[in-house]
């Protein structure tokens, strides 16, 4: 019964967290990429600080998402070959390290915005945008790792399609290579996070016949034959 219910949830996890970090970025907005002061000072003074925070709180509940979802799919190819082992254990833990370092992004905005409301010099404000922006940026490393582990464990597996794990250590290198241009600026981490999406929808919505039938076949294999 567990692990049916965990074959829904990690799935599920992996359908829900890239929407709910776009739904929340669309709720609290950040300013321009690499602002003049006229804009950064007009933004700050137009962020509403309730609905700013709010807007933070749902973008984290879905980057957390990542974690059950990355623990499913560590579980999942786990099935595969035994050669899939040590990149499903790289997968999980640049995942894990990933949200790990994406969280405290919005708390530094969120810090700006609240400082903003008691006076803040423009220059300061410019720096923490500078910070905040530069980091995001080399977490689309973790994120590429993340991404390039996952497809070495399915090319090397037989738990899901290999045709998936190539795509994944395409999109992986790519959001890597795309780092020093600005990860934000090509679509290569938006694909990145299309394949999770599409993975999880899958597994959430594929026929119950073909789930978790690999363990079950494995178990009768197992079982001593008929006296």
């Amino acid at each position: 019964m567990t692990n049916a219910i965990w074959s829904r949830v990690g799935p599920a996890a992996g359908l829900l967290f890239f929407p709910l970090i776009m739904l929340g970025f669309s709720i609290h907005g950040y300013p321009a990429i690499h602002p003049s002061d006229a804009q950064l000072a007009k933004w700050l003074a137009g962020v509403d600080q309730n609905t700013f925070q709010l807007g933070v709180y749902v973008e984290a509940l879905g980057t957390v998402l990542f974690i059950p979802f990355a623990a499913w799919l560590f579980g999942h190819l786990k099935h595969g070959a035994r050669e899939s082992s040590w990149p499903a254990v790289a997968m999980l833990g640049a995942g894990a390290g990933w949200v790990i370092l994406t969280l405290p992004i919005n708390e530094t905005w969120v810090g700006l915005v609240d400082r903003a409301r008691k006076g803040l010099d423009i220059g300061v404000a410019q720096t923490v945008v500078s910070i905040n922006q530069a980091w995001f940026e080399m977490t689309g490393i973790v994120f590429g790792l993340t991404l390039i582990a996952a497809g070495m464990a399915i090319v090397s597996g037989s738990a899901i399609s290999r045709w998936a794990g190539w795509a994944a250590v395409v999109i992986g290198v790519g959001v890597v290579a795309s780092v020093p241009v600005g990860a934000a600026a090509t679509p290569a981490q938006l694909l990145g996070f299309l394949w999770f999406l599409v993975l999880g929808g899958y597994y959430t919505f594929r026929p119950a016949g073909r789930r978790d039938v690999r363990p079950a076949a494995v178990s009768a294999s197992a079982a001593p034959e008929p006296v």
